[in-house]
């Protein structure tokens, strides 16, 4: 429940960013600290939020605004890891710049200045690009508006490539994984050369965002990809293309929403998955979010959870569709892993290994 740049972190590491100091939870400047109480005169200006500065904040002290109110609520519900609020972490709620750029330079930010850069500190979070290498699977971060050289143009969005973010990325060799839609073009021609997992974020100008794009650019820069993989009925026969985008964009949506942790879900999204394996024409009623995804990978790929916070630790739901909330897992907090998705006891032509 947050900004972009929220829900790209949760994309690749099921988790949450906080502030650092050397690398170790530390207190940020305290006009980056969230007070979400309300203005003099106004219920939706808020003292300190978001882009006016605040964007962190302490959820293990409930004296601290804001708070004990969401607590309070969750005391009162079964939720993940006692709310998932590690003491003396300020994890951040909104969208700040990542540490490095699209090159691997550790951006300037002076927390002692007046007015200090909104930039989340460097990140030792674990992600999925750690654990896929760490077992020898190839994957790779495309990123729109990326060039070979790794500048960037206005097509490319920082907070949409969060692995810019992490230490272990960009401090190694591991950086060179995060690449540009020519290396994408070029890796999809053959299936010994497109990685075995990819993430892709669009141009600027067709990923859908309200702001500054249209639903069907996006639907065509899906489409695209898709073609190009069904190009090669080899790499088809295999393949899982997953669909989805960062957050509800502003819009409203009434489906249920689990209190899993502090940090939400937010506003129901949606997920469509093309694959010769997905059941045709159907509906998902099982509870998901980002971390979803992150446990469809590690399903696939016989993968541990990335850590002990992470929501890939959440079990597969169990529901009751027959109650009147049905989207309600009987077990929550609980997400799926996808796989209730798909039929993969199907012949599909091209595959050997099912």
């Amino acid at each position: 429940m947050g900004g972009t740049g929220a829900n790209f972190i949760s994309l690749v590491t099921g988790d949450v960013g906080f502030y650092t100091k050397n690398e170790q939870a530390a207190v940020p400047p305290a006009m980056q600290i969230e007070n979400p109480n309300a203005q003099a005169g106004w219920n939706n200006y808020y003292t300190q939020d978001g882009y006016s500065g605040g964007s962190y904040v302490d959820c293990s002290d409930r004296k601290q605004p804001g708070v004990d109110n969401i607590r309070s609520y969750l005391d009162t519900q079964k939720t993940f890891n006692h709310d998932n609020c590690a003491d003396g972490h300020y994890y951040l709620v909104n969208n700040y710049g990542l540490a490095y750029d699209a090159k691997g330079n550790l951006k300037p930010f002076d927390p002692s200045s007046a007015n200090p850069n909104t930039i989340l500190p460097p990140q030792t979070i674990p992600t999925i690009a750690d654990a896929l290498s760490a077992h020898g699977i190839s994957w790779k971060y495309y990123s729109g508006g990326r060039n070979v050289d790794n500048s960037t143009t206005n097509e490319y969005c920082g907070i949409c490539d969060p692995l810019t973010g992490f230490s272990s990325i960009m401090t190694t060799g591991l950086k060179n994984n995060l690449q540009g839609m020519d290396a994408f073009n070029k890796d999809i021609v053959s299936e010994a050369t497109l990685p075995a997992v990819s993430y892709i974020r669009p141009f600027e100008s067709k990923a859908g965002h309200p702001a500054n794009a249209t639903l069907p650019e996006f639907e065509g820069f899906i489409l695209d990809v898709v073609n190009k993989v069904k190009a090669n009925p080899k790499l088809w026969a295999k393949t899982a293309i997953l669909v989805t985008v960062d957050e509800g964009g502003g819009y409203y949506d009434s489906g249920y929403i689990q209190p899993i942790d502090f940090f939400g879900d937010g506003t129901r999204i949606p997920l469509v998955v093309v694959s010769p394996w997905a059941k045709k024409g159907h509906i998902s009623h099982h509870y998901s979010d980002h971390a979803s995804i992150l446990k469809f990978i590690e399903k696939n790929w016989e993968l541990k959870p990335l850590s002990n916070r992470s929501r890939d630790n959440l079990p597969n739901p169990i529901h009751d569709h027959e109650s009147p909330n049905a989207y309600a897992p009987k077990n929550a907090p609980a997400i799926s892993d996808l796989t209730e998705l798909f039929d993969f006891d199907k012949d599909v032509k091209g595959s050997k290994d099912k």
